[in-house]
């Protein structure tokens, strides 16, 4: 009956006494040793225990026309279904007269998604740095990061301590993933070891379409592929201050097979001159790329002066054909039967912003040569 009792006390009271999201026994074993004045297991005088305790939400990406997208048009990766993260933690540790960052916690410690708790918790074996590592209840600096397994992001130090991730995008549309970041300073005196981590997604979102211009509309056009060309494929992101920087100092560039989104279907989309065609699964998913400025080949350009210059472009794979069979583009037999079309591509891609791109076919495309094919 004590012991009912003391549970009851201790759901009345809200006493989550071990912060993890739940009124369990263990909070009662825990409010009978505080009352008893005993220290909880694992705890001793000489050792303090202090559990970190993660509660986590998201920022969502910001639309095209500035307003936070409704998270039902946010990519598949969101808190509400990501299932773990890694941690870092960063602080003083008695080296307040240098005014550096003296101590890390490089951990790089998967953090996992508890189903049976509230939502947002998240299982962690880590703790708050003791009071004999932080004198005067320092300030600690939670990280908190994420992305697809197949993605090359790391978490490095620079400049004394200064953290960055360094983000390597995949090429293959179908292993990229967002980047998700957040970060939290706090104490442990005011917050007692739970730390509310605000993840941003710090890549920029591209969704491409398709459609047929008006001066086409007696050509049948079928696109097999979509490529973009000369891309920074990399970044340098600035933990603590929020910036991407370094994508344009290394001469490192890829190419993205756009309709690789395609769920891997080969077969040619024939694009209509009424509406677009998404390049995409749904309108839930996105290539996602380091923000950037890319800069498009001038019309007229030759593709290898293009790419010697690593000036951007788009290469459609596609037949166009008059509905006598006459081919512009494309062989009507033959294993080779599509041809490639080019389009400069330029663009400014900020963080957390969705960009929609439509690409219009008509009798701007050119050549590999540079050359007009609609004269």
């Amino acid at each position: 009956m004590m012991l009912v009792a003391l549970q009851g006390q201790a759901q009345g009271y809200h006493y989550d006494v071990n912060n993890d999201g739940a009124i369990t026994i263990a909070d009662v074993v825990s409010l009978v040793n505080k009352l008893l004045g005993k220290p909880d297991e694992g705890d001793t005088s000489n050792n303090e225990q202090r559990k970190l305790i993660l509660r986590v939400s998201e920022n969502p990406l910001i639309s095209p026309n500035g307003a936070k997208a409704n998270k039902r048009l946010a990519p598949a990766i969101l808190t509400n279904t990501l299932d773990h993260f890694y941690i870092n933690m960063m602080y003083y540790h008695n080296d307040k007269d240098n005014e550096e960052w003296s101590e890390w916690r490089k951990t790089n410690r998967s953090v996992t998604h508890s189903t049976v708790q509230t939502p947002g918790h998240y299982e962690n074996n880590s703790s708050w740095p003791t009071s004999s590592e932080i004198e005067d209840d320092g300030p600690v600096t939670v990280f908190g990061y994420y992305t697809y397994y197949k993605s090359n992001v790391d978490f490095f130090e620079l400049n004394y301590g200064n953290p960055y991730l360094q983000v390597v995008t995949e090429e293959s549309s179908d292993d990229q993933r967002d980047v998700l970041v957040a970060k939290k300073t706090d104490t442990w005196n005011n917050c007692q070891g739970v730390v509310n981590l605000v993840f941003n997604h710090v890549c920029a979102a591209l969704q491409f379409s398709l459609i047929k211009t008006s001066s086409l509309a007696d050509y049948s056009v079928e696109v097999k592929e979509v490529k973009l060309h000369n891309v920074h494929d990399s970044g340098k992101y600035d933990l603590l201050n929020d910036e991407w920087y370094g994508y344009n100092l290394d001469n490192n560039y890829s190419d993205f097979t756009l309709n690789a989104h395609m769920n891997g279907v080969a077969n040619a989309i024939t694009v209509s001159d009424e509406q677009v065609t998404l390049l995409g699964k749904d309108k839930d998913d996105y290539l996602f790329l380091i923000p950037q400025t890319i800069t498009g080949m001038a019309k007229g350009t030759a593709i290898t002066t293009a790419d010697t210059e690593k000036k951007a472009y788009l290469e459609i794979k596609c037949k166009i054909y008059d509905s006598n069979n006459n081919y512009k583009v494309g062989a009507a037999s033959g294993l080779n039967e599509f041809g490639s079309v080019y389009l400069p591509f330029s663009a400014t891609l900020n963080t957390g912003h969705i960009h929609p791109f439509i690409i219009s076919i008509g009798t701007a495309i050119r050549d590999a040569q540079g050359n007009k094919i609609f004269n």
